[in-house]
Order: structure tokens, then C-alpha cells, then sequence
């Protein structure tokens, strides 16, 4: 990355940040009273349209901690939107699969969704928005590469042993 692209990154993070928070309060706030968070629906959306999942699996993908993902799951199954499978690659580790109510609450969700997402003024050709996620995309893509771990790695400041 030249400097030029340094410079342009930083305020496209302040506002992807922002953006980030405020889908965030919204999505709350427009599914208030339905008993779905807005961290069980990117669980409930991540395994209807990825498939089944551990919850290490779920955990990576954002990334927080697994007990973070757990608590959510945990809500999830208690309303009957998810349900545990067998894994045949680990016998302790179950996936996680939407039940057929979490596939109909997720349908109403994003009906819900896109209804309020049609009445936003919005002066930004769909092109601009498809060039816009291909940028993302591949931001994301370079911040979970192993080339971004090292990086990482070789500037955070070591902690001293006492």
C-alpha cells in the first residue's frame, strides 16, 4: 500500500466504524419487541446462508470470543431458532443449524428490512454500491490474511517480563 492509499484507508475505517454501529442501533431498534438482538441475527443469518457451524466456526468469522457467540446461541435455542447437529468431524464440537421457525423469523426480519430500507432516500447509483462492496470486500480479505497477521505481529509492542 503507497502512502496516498494510507491516507485514503484511515477515513474509510472512521466510517465503515460508524457505519458498523449505526446499522447496528438500527437493526435493534427496527426488530424491537421480536426477542432477536442484533448479534443473534448475524448468527441466525450466518447459518442459514453458510450452513451449519460450530460455534468456534460462528466466533472466527467476526472475530470475537466463542463465549460471546455461545451466549448468543444460547438465546438462539432457547426461542427454537436454532438447533444442535452431530459434527462428523468432532464429537464434542456440534454445529449449528437454523430450525425452520429461525428460517421463517429471518425471512420476516429481512422483509422488515428491506421495507425500511426501500423508504431511505438514498442518492447513490446501485453501481456506486457494488464498486463500494467490492472495495470492502477486499479490505476484508487483506485484514484476515496471514500477510496482515505478521504485519501485526512484527509492530505490536512486546510485553516485558517482570
Amino acid at each position: 500500500m503507497n502512502q496516498d492509499q494510507a491516507k485514503a484507508l484511515y477515513p474509510l475505517t472512521v466510517a465503515v466504524r460508524s457505519l458498523f454501529h449505526k446499522l447496528g442501533n438500527a437493526v435493534t431498534r427496527l426488530h424491537d419487541g421480536v426477542g432477536v438482538s442484533g448479534g443473534m441475527r448475524a448468527v441466525l443469518e450466518n447459518v442459514i446462508t453458510k450452513g451449519p457451524q460450530t460455534v468456534p466456526e460462528l466466533a472466527r468469522v467476526r472475530p470475537v470470543s466463542r463465549q460471546h457467540i455461545q451466549s448468543h446461541v444460547n438465546a438462539l435455542l432457547k426461542e427454537n431458532l436454532v438447533e444442535y447437529l452431530d459434527n462428523p468431524a468432532h464429537r464434542r464440537s456440534k454445529l449449528v443449524q437454523a430450525t425452520e421457525k429461525g428460517r421463517e423469523i429471518f425471512t420476516d426480519l429481512r422483509e422488515r428490512e428491506a421495507e425500511a430500507l426501500s423508504r431511505l432516500s438514498l442518492d447513490i447509483p446501485a453501481e456506486d454500491l457494488k464498486a463500494a462492496r467490492t472495495v470492502l470486500t477486499v479490505l476484508i480479505d487483506r485484514f484476515q490474511s496471514h500477510e496482515w497477521e505478521e504485519i501485526v505481529n512484527n509492530l505490536s509492542p512486546k510485553t516485558e517480563e517482570i
